[in-house]
């Protein structure tokens, strides 16, 4: 991924229709850390259940492994509006590929429709691309986010016994 990426305001436009400020897309920083909680818990309340030495000491120790991809985007005022997290299980004793999860995708709802949501995707797939073995990256959906994702391309896998929070799928073994 490009340690930096400046959506703007006419590409944010082309993409979803909606008139928004632009926003930058980087890695998160150990600095990071209070505002990227705020969002945790926006995306669930539960999150701020977690002790603020246990989060920060897990925080850091993500931030700071390569295996871990914790993205954020941020308004002109640096404030930290959307996030996404995708860990590498790393290849198993019989693959030549890797499997990948994303974990979390969530932008402020004041802050959605102008794109932020696909550029943090985005920059979570490249990070995928870079990876040293092909990935298969997956991740599940909540219902409201399913139109999101098959905008973006992707077909819903409902089968499985949760078929409302489908899966979806980025195979990259064919780089």
């Amino acid at each position: 991924m490009e340690s930096e990426r400046r959506l703007t305001r006419a590409e944010s436009d082309r993409q979803s229709g909606a008139v928004s400020s632009p926003v930058t897309v980087r890695q998160a920083r150990v600095e990071d850390a209070e505002g990227f909680r705020r969002l945790l818990v926006g995306f669930t309340g539960y999150a701020d259940k977690v002790p603020w030495d246990d989060y920060l000491a897990r925080y850091s120790a993500r931030v700071d492994d390569p295996t871990w991809c914790l993205i954020v985007a941020e308004d002109q005022s640096g404030e930290l509006i959307g996030y996404a997290v995708a860990q590498d299980f790393t290849p198993n004793l019989r693959a030549t590929f890797t499997v990948g999860r994303v974990d979390d995708l969530w932008v402020d709802p004041e802050r959605r429709r102008g794109g932020t949501g696909r550029a943090l995707m985005e920059a979570v797939f490249d990070w995928a691309r870079s990876r040293p073995q092909p990935m298969v990256l997956d991740w599940q959906s909540t219902p409201e986010a399913v139109a999101f994702y098959e905008a973006m391309g992707f077909e819903a896998d409902r089968v499985g016994d949760q078929a409302e929070y489908p899966a979806f799928c980025l195979d990259l073994r064919t780089r």
